[in-house]
């Protein structure tokens, strides 16, 4: 409800700067007010109460209508008073942040004759993750003051939002993308793997006529992957030593759902010759046919396999390899999260960056991986709550 409400505060304000910046004609005929306005969005919402989050900034943007000829001098300030007009307009339960927690550095901007716009306006915060995460913040910041002109009194003022992070924030979109993994720690001689992955995709196919998705790992070796010429192309297949499993159409449901998020596992043990997949932390297929060391040292990919067009139609998430046999307690208690200090964990991509190819081992064994170009990163939050 909250997202309908901002979007149509926007939609008026763009309607507003559209109208208003109209070109006029040589003879001035069209006249309108020309008035100073804050830019930026109504309402931020991607500040979060995160336990490794110390610091964090966001700029206010604003602009007039038209150009003039002369200096505009604009004021800005935070006004925590105006966390009940936020409320009341917004529909939210939000507190004022306290003082401590936010700075703005310069109040005082000008906008140059013949300018539109000045200097942004930049609010650092601080200390969020000393805020309770069980609450949720507003700071409201407005213009106080401006000189020489009109003031646009809808659009004067902006709302950051504080609040609580979930587990995952965002996620990687890998469609026709992939990640080659350059491996710093030893894969060599694994005798025993557990993989694990986050995954989504509104279309398992996604008009491709040979459409499987691959999750990780190499071809004719160890790989786990979405779809097979022997199954439809939302089940998965491990291809690994002893012959590939779970067989196609083993037991009702076994497909993994679309425009859903599905934790898989898989798990290869030769010691005690296991052989397991998980869905959402349920056991769907054991076998004891594990039967030799695996080599994932070269020509091991995240998203791909055998050629270009077997890229995962979709998003992932939280993907981690160890070199133990992690249990159905330990698969099912912990889908979003792990400690990257966890015994037996060898490489860990959340996949939670939000900018940039790179995605960084969280284990610190220097697995770090580069992909073939941009992901699109996606904003989430989970787990979903409903």
């Amino acid at each position: 409800m909250k997202l309908h409400i901002y979007q149509l505060a926007f939609i008026a304000l763009t309607a507003f700067t559209v109208s208003s910046c109209k070109d006029t004609d040589i003879n001035d005929e069209h006249h309108y007010d020309n008035k100073l306005y804050i830019s930026s969005v109504p309402v931020t919402e991607d500040l979060l109460i995160k336990e490794d989050v110390l610091f964090d900034s966001r700029k206010i943007t604003y602009r007039l209508a038209a150009p003039v000829d002369n200096e505009i001098q604009v004021s800005f300030d935070a006004k925590p008073s105006l966390a009940a007009t936020y409320n009341l307009s917004y529909g939210d339960n939000a507190t004022a942040l306290p003082e401590a927690f936010y700075d703005i550095p310069v109040k005082n901007v000008t906008i140059q004759p013949g300018g539109i716009s000045g200097d942004d306006i930049i609010v650092n915060f601080v200390n969020l993750n000393q805020l309770d995460d069980s609450r949720r913040y507003v700071l409201p910041v407005t213009i106080t003051n401006v000189s020489g002109i009109g003031l646009l009194e809808s659009a004067r003022t902006t709302y950051f939002i504080i609040k609580g992070a979930a587990l995952i924030n965002v996620v990687a979109n890998i469609k026709e993308n992939y990640f080659p993994i350059k491996w710093n720690s030893d894969v060599s001689k694994m005798i025993t793997i557990t993989v694990e992955a986050l995954v989504r995709s509104d279309d398992w196919v996604a008009k491709r006529d040979n459409a499987l998705s691959s999750v990780f790992g190499i071809e004719g070796n160890f790989l786990i992957r979405i779809g097979d010429g022997d199954r439809p192309r939302d089940q998965l297949q491990a291809f690994v030593p002893g012959g590939s499993f779970p067989p196609a159409n083993h037991a009702p449901g076994i497909g993994l759902p679309v425009d859903e998020w599905v934790h898989i596992a898989v798990v290869y043990n030769t010691v005690n010759k296991n052989r397991i997949y998980y869905k959402n932390g349920v056991a769907v297929y054991k076998d004891q046919s594990a039967n030799s060391t695996v080599n994932l040292t070269k020509n091991c990919y995240i998203g791909r396999s055998f050629d270009g067009t077997r890229w995962l139609p979709g998003e992932i998430s939280e993907v981690r390899i160890w070199s133990v046999e992690r249990t159905a307690e330990q698969i099912a208690d912990n889908p979003y999260k792990v400690n990257p200090a966890s015994e037996g964990l060898v490489a860990y991509w959340k996949f939670n960056e939000g900018s940039g190819k790179v995605v960084i081992d969280r284990t610190g064994n220097g697995n770090d991986i580069t992909a073939s170009k941009d992901p699109i990163w996606v904003p989430v939050e989970l787990p979903q709550i409903y």
